[in-house]
């Protein structure tokens, strides 16, 4: 893997408690619901995707992400302490991005299916542009003023990624670093997240994502 690179931890590992069964294997158009961010990251400019998992088999994920050129682009890791909070799923991943020298990462959730490759690449350029600038330690997406996944960590707060306990999400360290910057998209569906029943129906009923 090449030095100076900005990588994704695709965190899919949930318990989908809310929901009562495994939202990532939900069915939504041509693939079930957890692809979908999947496939906007794998089409960005991020330079590689680790797939943060509960189940080595990870059989929700659909077969044409298998196929060149899109293969070489991610794997997936399995994570035996995700169901104690979404804190080891990251670290889980913060771990494999170290060794790999990553420069940044940017931090997904699967649950999320309207984002898009263009939200992504936006979020990537200006890191990369305020990182040379002024040496920022994240840089997030926002709606209605509040920061929200995804978001870019510099590989300086790797060490606070790592230190993050049971459920303890990123944004605690977003309100604590003074350095970062935030991207405001008014999109509201963007950030649509599928926790219970009633967000699937909701997400069916926009038909035009899936159809479109």
């Amino acid at each position: 893997m090449k030095r100076n690179n900005i990588v994704g931890i695709y965190l899919a590992a949930g318990q989908s408690t809310r929901m009562g069964s495994d939202k990532l294997r939900l069915p939504l158009g041509p693939m079930n619901l957890g692809n979908y961010a999947l496939a906007a990251a794998l089409s960005s400019k991020l330079d590689y995707v680790w797939v943060i998992v509960n189940d080595a088999a990870a059989d929700w994920i659909d077969k044409a992400l298998y196929q060149d050129p899109l293969k070489r682009k991610w794997s997936a890791i399995s994570c035996p302490e995700s169901h104690l909070g979404q804190a080891h799923s990251l670290r889980c991943g913060v771990e494999a991005a170290l060794v790999a020298e990553a420069t940044a990462v940017m931090i997904l959730l699967a649950d999320q299916p309207l984002i898009t490759k263009e939200m992504i690449n936006e979020l990537l350029l200006c890191f990369q542009t305020h990182r040379v600038k002024s040496g920022i330690g994240f840089a997030a997406s926002r709606y209605e003023g509040l920061a929200r996944p995804p978001v870019i960590f510099d590989r300086r707060m790797f060490p606070d990624l790592l230190q993050l306990q049971n459920d303890q999400g990123a944004r605690q360290l977003i309100r604590k670093e003074s350095l970062g910057i935030c991207i405001d998209f008014p999109i509201a569906d963007l950030f649509m997240d599928v926790d219970t029943a009633e967000d699937y129906w909701t997400l069916l009923d926009k038909a035009a994502f899936w159809k479109s």
